[in-house]
């Protein structure tokens, strides 16, 4: 992959609130929301829980992380305020499909690996990473990209910066919506090419997963299964859906129709948001808002 001559990412969406000031960088928050073709950033003002930036940019496929790093420097290196490095805080998440959720009590620095192990399939060359999820009792343990996290530091040193993982992010928006079911909720996340589900009773978490998406119908099987095994009734139960999926869309109609009670998602109560964030529904972009609980 020749950078230099190639267009290595595409700008999907971009959104920025009247009330964004260069110079309150200080008060602000940038998050990085890392995945393998797939880049969003957000910008939050702590003071006033305000999201202020939302911007979501495709990647190329890359073979390595150097490549990857090459695409993201192409990215900052355009960009007017990737390059700012006085940020409060920089919250950089990754978006890997290795990655488990260890209860807290069970947890320790040196079983990291060990526990991952127990999990998928881990390599001696992965560098596995881990972090307390604030809203429940667990420690999500994940790998992630060494290279792209020391690429990170090189640009923010004068920040600080915390390192999470999708799915902890989405453990957090979800165990912070409300409002709170007393019975079995499952909440399903579509991401580009996985689905990510949970089950939920007043406020607990009982059950996540990540399954990989090859064609539509799986869908269904693995939503089946999930309901059987928690007894989630279709027409009776709680289903709630977020990601990228529109819900107007024959897919939505689709699932709607396998599962008459699922309805899409809504965002949280906990940020708040200008009138151009109306154009985006509220059941996208969860995840990434998700991380603003791990501030």
């Amino acid at each position: 992959m020749d950078i230099a001559k190639e267009k290595v990412f595409k700008p999907i969406r971009k959104i920025k609130d009247d009330k964004f000031s260069i110079d309150k960088i200080e008060q602000y928050c940038l998050i990085l929301s890392i995945g393998d073709r797939d880049l969003q950033l957000t910008i939050i003002d702590i003071k006033s829980n305000r999201v202020l930036i939302l911007e979501d940019y495709s990647l190329n496929k890359t073979s390595d992380e150097h490549q990857k790093v090459q695409v993201l420097k192409a990215l900052f290196d355009e960009h007017h305020l990737l390059m700012v490095g006085f940020w409060k805080e920089v919250l950089l998440c990754f978006k890997t499909p290795k990655y488990c959720l260890s209860p807290l009590s069970y947890f320790s620095k040196d079983n990291a690996r060990a526990i991952l192990k127990m999990n998928c399939q881990v390599e001696s060359s992965d560098s596995v990473g881990y972090y307390k999820v604030n809203s429940n009792d667990s420690v999500n343990i994940f790998t992630y990209q060494k290279e792209v996290l020391k690429f990170i530091r090189s640009i923010y040193i004068n920040s600080k910066i915390k390192v999470t993982h999708q799915s902890g992010m989405l453990v957090n928006a979800i165990l912070n919506n409300t409002p709170v079911s007393n019975e079995n909720e499952l909440s399903i996340y579509i991401d580009r090419f996985y689905m990510h589900a949970s089950v939920t009773n007043s406020g607990k978490l009982l059950y996540f997963n990540s399954f990989l998406i090859q064609k539509f119908e799986d869908y269904s099987r693995y939503i089946n299964l999930i309901c059987n095994e928690f007894k989630i009734l279709k027409k009776e139960g709680k289903i709630k859906l977020w990601g990228y999926i529109k819900s107007d869309s024959s897919h939505f109609n689709a699932l709607q129709k396998d599962f008459p009670v699922l309805k899409a998602g809504n965002r949280t109560s906990k940020l708040n948001f200008g009138f151009k964030f109306d154009e985006i529904p509220e059941h996208q972009y969860f995840d990434v808002f998700g991380n603003y609980f791990n501030l």
